[in-house]
């Protein structure tokens, strides 16, 4: 696949969930607080946001899947756009 094709199917995967969970900010600030309470200590969404791109690389560690690269652009998107918040 190209670049291009990575993108379009991470954005039509995004807007999916987004109809499914509803906003992105909303749902990673709920993450957050369940990481929060497991790690005893303050997550951001953010963090939470990376955290779950460290769960996409682990198994990519662990052999090569198209869908966890493409979560990965996903969960990466996100960060981004929480980091801008």
């Amino acid at each position: 696949m190209k670049v291009d094709d990575y993108l379009n199917i991470t954005q039509k995967i995004l807007a999916q969930r987004g109809k499914e969970y509803g906003d992105f900010n909303r749902l990673h600030q709920q993450i957050a607080k369940r990481f929060s309470l497991a790690l005893g200590q303050e997550i951001t969404p953010y963090q939470a946001a990376r955290l779950l791109m460290e769960l996409k690389l682990a198994r990519l560690d662990m052999g090569w899947k198209q869908d966890s690269l493409i979560d990965l652009i996903g969960y990466a998107s996100i960060a981004g756009a929480l980091a801008d918040d």
